[in-house]
C-alpha cells in the first residue's frame, strides 16, 4: 500500500492503515499530514452542496432544502426517512454551513462512530476542518481503574476527592487543547492522546468540546440536567440533532423517573450504622414496601404516594431530606478512609425522595411490583415525555429529530408536546419496485379469535409465502410465548419440519430469538450464514426484542419481513393503563390514539430492520387484517407502489 500521510516534523511516511491506527507520528510524536499532492480541492458550491460527500439523490436534496430552511431559521423539524437514506451525512452536510456550534444526540457507539466517521468524510471530500468530539461518560474516557468502574454519581464523587487530593495522575487542569489534535476527536483517539500527553482524556473531551463545531453525545447528557450540569454542556444558542428520535417519549419518561428497592434500602441502612447515625427512616421505608408489594403490581397516585411516605417518615419529605445530606457526607469520607470505593445508596434513596417531593404529581403514578429476585420494588414513574423533551427542544437555536420510524407524525409530536414543529416523511431513496407489501386480512392474532384453526391458518400461509423469498426472511410476533406456541402447534401440524436434527418452515432452516444476548448473538450469526447458503433459513423473533429494533440484517440476511399480528401492549398491564388515562385526561381520546400509535411503531422498527442501502430489496407481509384499516400508520417508506390485500 502506497504511503499517503507523512510526518511534517521528521518527514516519516505511513501507510493509510497506519494512519488510521494512530494519526500521530511514531517517532517525534506530531500529527500526520497528507503527503503534497494527495491534498483534495474544496468542493464548489454554497450550503450543503459544498459539503455534502456523496453523489446526492434527489430525497435526500428536498431533506437538505428543509433542513436548512427550518432549522436554519430556529424551528423544529421532525423528518421520518428510511433506513439507509443517508439522514447522518445528509444532516450534516446541512447544518454545518449555517455556522453554529452542532450538539447531536444519539443512542448506541455505533451511531457515534457513524457521525464522527461523516465528519471526517466531510473534512476530505470538501478540503475542511470542522473539529467534533465524543463527550463520553467517565466509564468510557476514564483511565484511573480506581474511579472508572464506579457507579456515575459515585464516580464523580470519588474523581472529585482524587483531585483535590491530587492522587490521580493524569492532569485534569486542561487549559488548551494540546497541540497536533485531530480535527475528529473518537474516544480511541481521546484516550491516545491523554496517555500519551498525560491528560485525562474525560476531562480533555470536556475541554475540546467547548470550541467544537460537534459534540457528539449520548441522550442523557441532553435531557438529564444533572448530568448536563456536570460535563459543562449548554444547549442554548447551538443546533440540536436528536438522531433515532422515535425513542424520544421513552428517554424522556426514564429521564425523569426512578426508583426504590428493598436491596437499596437494606444497603443505605448498613451505612448508616457505618457512621453510627439512626437508621430508623430507612426501616420504616422498607417496612412500606413490604406492606404495599405483592404478587401482582399495584398503582397508587403520586399525590397519595407523598402523603403514605410523610406518614411512614414521621415528618414532611423536603425536611427529611434536608436532615440527611450530612449523613451522605460522612458515608463517603468513611468509605474512603477505609480505601474502598465512595459509592452511597443512602444518596440514593435522597434522590428518589427529592424526586417526588419536587415533582408534579398530575404527571406522575407510583408502581409497586417485584423483580424476578424476589426483592420489593417501588417506581415512580413520569407518564409525559414533554416535562423533559420540550423544555430543551425550544432552549437550542433549531432542532432536527430524525429517524426511520416517527409516525404518525402529528400524534408523536402531540405527546412530546412539539404541535408547532415541522413535520416531513421522505420517500425511500430505493425503487419502489424493490419494495413490496402484502397484507392478509384473512387471518389475525386478537384474543377472541386466536384458535387453533387461527394458528394453523397462519402457519400454512407463511409457509406458502417463504417459498417465495430468496435466502433469507424474518418473522416477528408480538409475544414470546404467542411464538413458542405457534412454533410447537406448527411443529404439530407438519408445518415446521424436522429433518437430521435441524427445523425447517417453507424450506427454510428455522432459527428462534435467543433468550439472551450471549445466546442471541450466537444464534443471528448462525442464522446469517445460513440465509446466504442455498435455500436460506428464518429467523423467528418478537417486536421490541433483540432483533426487531437496532439489528440490521442487509441483502440476502431479510429478503422478506412478515409481521404476525399488530404488536399491541399489553392492555392489563398496571403501567399502559395509567399512561392511557393520563393521555386521556389531556385530550379526548388521545389514550387510544397513542396505544396504536405505540404498536405501529414497533411495528415500523421490524419492517426497517431489512433494507440498509439504495439497492437493497425487500418485500413485507403484515398478517393481520387489522392493518387494512390502519396502513396509514405503516412508514411510508415501507408501501412502495402501495400495499396489494391478499385473496
Amino acid at each position: 500500500m502506497p504511503s499517503v500521510y507523512r510526518c511534517p516534523a521528521c518527514k516519516r511516511e505511513y501507510t493509510v492503515d497506519e494512519y488510521v491506527e494512530d494519526r500521530f507520528c511514531r517517532d517525534c510524536d506530531t500529527l500526520l499530514r497528507r503527503r503534497q499532492g494527495e491534498v483534495k480541492e474544496k468542493k464548489g458550491g454554497t450550503g450543503w452542496r459544498s459539503l455534502f460527500p456523496y453523489a446526492p439523490y434527489p430525497q435526500q436534496v428536498e431533506f437538505m432544502g428543509d433542513v436548512e430552511a427550518v432549522v436554519g431559521e430556529g424551528g423544529v423539524l421532525m423528518a421520518e426517512a428510511c433506513n439507509g437514506f443517508g439522514k447522518t451525512a445528509s444532516s450534516l452536510a446541512a447544518l454545518l454551513p449555517l455556522g453554529r456550534p452542532i450538539v447531536y444526540a444519539t443512542r448506541t457507539h455505533e451511531q457515534v462512530r457513524q457521525v464522527l466517521e461523516e465528519v471526517s468524510n466531510i473534512n476530505e471530500t470538501a478540503g475542511e476542518r470542522f473539529t467534533a468530539v465524543n463527550l463520553a461518560s467517565r466509564s468510557h474516557l476514564c483511565i484511573n481503574p480506581d474511579c472508572s468502574d464506579l457507579p456515575r454519581g459515585d464516580a464523580m464523587e470519588h474523581c472529585r476527592n482524587l483531585r483535590e487530593s491530587r492522587e490521580c495522575p493524569w492532569d485534569h487542569e486542561i487549559d488548551a487543547p494540546p497541540r497536533g489534535m485531530p480535527p475528529v476527536m473518537t474516544q480511541k483517539a481521546l484516550i491516545s492522546t491523554g496517555r500519551r500527553k498525560g491528560l485525562c482524556p474525560y476531562y480533555l473531551a470536556r475541554r475540546v468540546a467547548s470550541d467544537c463545531r460537534i459534540v457528539v453525545v449520548p441522550y442523557p447528557y441532553v435531557f438529564d440536567g444533572k448530568v448536563r450540569a456536570g460535563v459543562g454542556l449548554e444547549i442554548p444558542g447551538k443546533t440540536l440533532v436528536l438522531d433515532e428520535g422515535h425513542n424520544l417519549d421513552k428517554v424522556g419518561q426514564e429521564t425523569m423517573s426512578d426508583s426504590l428497592s428493598e436491596f437499596v434500602l437494606d444497603m443505605a441502612g448498613e451505612e448508616l450504622k457505618s457512621v453510627k447515625a439512626p437508621t430508623s427512616h430507612v426501616r420504616r421505608l422498607a417496612r412500606l414496601l413490604q406492606q404495599n408489594t405483592g404478587d401482582r403490581p399495584t398503582l397508587q397516585p403520586a399525590d397519595s404516594l407523598q402523603r403514605d411516605l410523610e406518614l411512614a417518615l414521621g415528618g414532611d419529605l423536603e425536611s427529611i431530606i434536608e436532615g440527611y445530606y450530612d449523613h451522605v457526607k460522612e458515608i463517603r469520607a468513611h468509605k474512603q478512609k477505609l480505601g474502598d470505593p465512595p459509592a452511597s445508596y443512602l444518596n440514593g434513596v435522597l434522590t428518589f425522595l427529592s424526586l417526588v417531593h419536587g415533582s408534579d404529581k398530575s404527571k406522575y403514578v407510583a408502581l409497586y411490583h417485584r423483580n424476578r429476585r424476589g426483592d420489593d420494588i417501588l417506581d415512580y414513574r413520569c407518564l409525559d415525555p414533554s416535562l423533559a423533551v420540550k423544555p430543551i427542544v425550544e432552549s437550542a437555536a433549531g432542532t432536527l429529530i430524525m429517524s426511520g420510524t416517527l409516525s404518525p407524525l402529528d400524534l408523536f409530536a402531540e405527546v412530546l408536546g412539539l404541535e408547532s414543529a415541522e413535520k416531513k416523511a421522505y420517500p425511500a431513496i430505493q425503487d419502489p419496485e424493490n419494495i413490496r407489501m402484502y397484507v392478509d386480512p384473512r387471518v389475525t392474532t386478537t384474543y377472541r379469535e386466536r384458535t387453533p384453526e387461527m394458528t394453523r391458518d397462519i402457519g400454512r400461509r407463511i409457509a406458502v409465502e417463504l417459498t417465495r423469498v430468496e435466502s433469507g426472511a424474518l418473522i416477528f410476533f408480538p409475544q414470546r410465548g404467542l411464538m413458542d406456541r405457534s412454533l410447537d402447534a406448527w411443529g404439530a401440524e407438519g408445518i415446521v419440519e424436522a429433518r437430521r436434527g435441524l427445523h425447517y418452515l417453507g424450506g427454510k432452516q428455522l432459527f428462534v430469538e435467543g433468550r439472551t444476548a450471549v445466546s442471541n448473538r450466537a444464534l443471528v450469526a448462525r442464522y446469517k450464514r445460513a440465509a446466504v447458503s442455498p435455500g436460506g433459513a428464518v429467523l423467528c423473533a418478537v417486536f421490541r426484542g433483540r432483533n426487531s429494533e437496532g439489528s440490521n440484517f442487509p441483502g440476502e440476511q431479510a429478503r422478506g419481513i412478515m409481521l404476525v399480528g399488530v404488536p399491541y401492549a399489553n392492555y392489563g398491564d398496571p403501567l399502559v393503563k395509567a399512561q392511557i388515562g393520563y393521555y386521556n385526561r389531556k385530550g379526548d381520546g388521545l389514550g387510544q390514539r397513542w396505544y396504536t400509535m405505540d404498536a405501529f411503531r414497533a411495528a415500523n422498527q421490524a419492517l426497517g430492520r431489512g433494507i440498509r442501502g439504495i439497492d437493497d430489496w425487500c418485500h413485507y407481509w403484515l398478517l393481520d387484517r387489522r392493518y387494512v384499516n390502519r396502513i396509514s400508520l405503516v412508514s411510508p417508506w415501507a408501501l412502495g407502489n402501495g400495499p396489494e390485500i391478499l385473496e
